[in-house]
């Protein structure tokens, strides 16, 4: 039987990765919740994209403030967005969480 949440308590939820088995478990509350890879990339990949469409935005607004035009006020978020996302798939390429090495060829 599962105990009911009571109001004010806040269950902190880890995460947890397995450089030897590849799957990334998420503990939350009432047990660890098991994801495949490949949903584990996906969530990164939209975390990527997320933060990167975040700074974009900013950027551009920002851009807009300073007295550029909307196209270029665009084209500079959009320069952002490039420059953040890149970034992001860089380094979880090199942490090792979107395939990296080993994960291509025979």
């Amino acid at each position: 039987m599962r105990p009911k949440p009571q109001l004010g308590h806040i269950h902190v939820a880890e995460l947890r990765h397995t450089p030897a088995i590849g799957s990334v478990t998420l503990s939350k509350g009432f047990g660890p919740v098991k994801l495949s890879p490949f949903a584990a990339q996906v969530l990164f990949l939209l975390l990527a994209l997320v933060s990167s469409t975040l700074v974009a935005g900013v950027a551009g607004v920002l851009s807009y403030v300073a007295g550029s035009g909307i196209a270029a006020s665009v084209l500079y978020g959009g320069g952002a967005f490039i420059l953040v996302m890149t970034l992001c798939v860089t380094i979880l390429t090199a942490l090792g969480l979107l395939g990296g090495v080993g994960s291509s060829g025979p």
